[in-house]
């Protein structure tokens, strides 16, 4: 009797021990201070890694990691296809997943050094970037009178995401490609108004926890240019104009702006047209062996070497070109029809998308970006009041139209 007691003792010991552990199981695993993509980067998690499980809160697991506790996304656990291009493969090199003082590893710190020089983008982007820091405290002040009188949980459930058909994630690579580009919009000016971004990053990440990117590190910046537009680069990095701000009369029209750029990056629309453009291209080899000491570039390499790192710079240059002159029309009906769901399940009516257009549509505004043009607003409206007869959106979705006022001074 006691043998079989000790029997089952171990093996209530094991089920419980087994339950609150897990192993890594995609390229990426970013440990964070917080339970929000906005928290600070911690480390990396190496696929494979094995971690102790304390808690699990809204989509994120509170774990042990060297002596100290932290967060990681409950998708890590989720093995996931590998991208089968070029930056796909540079990403899943080994690299060192130590995190710098800029708050990224070495690898996403050499890509985007890198890039930023092929673009030849704003010198100083790069530390701009890694020196914006959401605060955490003042995010949840915000959070919290967002949602003081909105039964959330209830929203959300009634409106479903459709499933992603891709990772949903970023490679080093992916992420360093969207750093140097960045640098190149952010070379058209950044708008100096420190409390209007950091009031753009609270409603952006309001947002993005409603979505099923929540764990990508999303940051928001404006554009000083009077012309109506907004872009997207991989990895999470978002620009709006203050010329669009300046279209804009509600937070919510606010978010569905937003929601459309961070639907631009969740389903990955820049990595994948630019797979549309290298059907023909194939990673080399020599990737294999490429060394990816990222903070070093006086490497030497072969021919061949140079040759594959010339298409895959050649092939960033048209994901730029397309970035800034519009996107496939597939991804912007996409990202439209994501922009009012992303919206709505973060309470915001959705529908002030239409609204936003239609204010567009008989305005003046300039725009380099055919998907502002008035062509394209006019074939947007028409595809977006067809999506919204579609669906059922709740009645009680709020605006929020005097913060707008009072926070933009728009």
């Amino acid at each position: 009797m006691k043998h079989r007691f000790l029997s089952f003792f171990l093996f209530i010991v094991f089920v419980l021990f087994a339950a609150n552990s897990a192993v890594v199981k995609r390229d990426r695993a970013i440990f964070r201070t917080g339970p929000g993509s906005f928290y600070e980067v911690e480390a990396e998690l190496a696929k494979g890694a094995n971690f102790e499980i304390l808690e699990e809160e809204k989509g994120w697991y509170r774990i042990e990691l060297a002596s100290s506790s932290g967060y990681v996304s409950t998708k890590v656990t989720q093995e996931q296809k590998t991208s089968d291009d070029i930056f796909g493969k540079m990403g899943t090199q080994q690299t060192d997943l130590k995190i710098s003082k800029y708050g990224m590893s070495a690898g996403v710190k050499g890509f985007a050094e890198r890039f930023t020089q092929s673009f030849k983008g704003s010198a100083n982007f790069f530390q701009i970037y890694a020196d914006y820091k959401l605060d955490a405290k003042a995010f949840k002040n915000f959070w919290k009178e967002t949602y003081r009188d909105f039964k959330l949980k209830k929203n959300q459930k009634n409106i479903a995401i459709p499933p992603a058909r891709f990772k949903d994630y970023f490679s080093q690579s992916e992420e360093g490609l969207g750093i140097g580009i960045a640098s190149q919009i952010a070379a058209m000016g950044l708008y100096q108004n420190p409390e209007l971004v950091e009031y753009i990053n609270q409603v952006g990440n309001v947002v993005v926890e409603a979505t099923d990117v929540y764990d990508i590190g999303f940051k928001f910046f404006i554009l000083d240019t009077e012309k109506v537009n907004g872009y997207a680069c991989p990895g999470g990095i978002v620009f709006v104009t203050k010329g669009m701000l300046k279209m804009i009369r509600t937070e919510a029209e606010l978010a569905t702006v937003l929601a459309h750029e961070i639907a631009h990056v969740a389903r990955h629309h820049g990595m994948l047209e630019m797979a549309e453009r290298q059907n023909q291209i194939k990673a080399e080899d020599a990737f294999a062996e490429l060394e990816m000491e990222m903070d070093d570039f006086g490497i030497k390499q072969d021919e061949e070497m140079k040759s594959v790192e010339e298409e895959m710079e050649q092939l960033s240059f048209e994901i730029f070109e397309t970035l800034v002159n519009g996107r496939l029309e597939q991804y912007e009906q996409e990202a439209d029809q994501l922009a009012i769901i992303f919206a709505s399940r973060a309470g915001y009516n959705g529908r002030e998308l239409l609204t936003l257009l239609n204010r567009l549509k008989t305005s003046s505004s300039q725009t380099t970006n055919e998907h502002y043009t008035q062509k394209q607003i006019i074939d947007r409206i028409g595809m977006i009041k067809n999506y919204l007869n579609s669906i059922q959106l709740s009645s009680n979705l709020f605006s929020n139209q005097n913060r707008w006022q009072k926070r933009s001074g728009m």
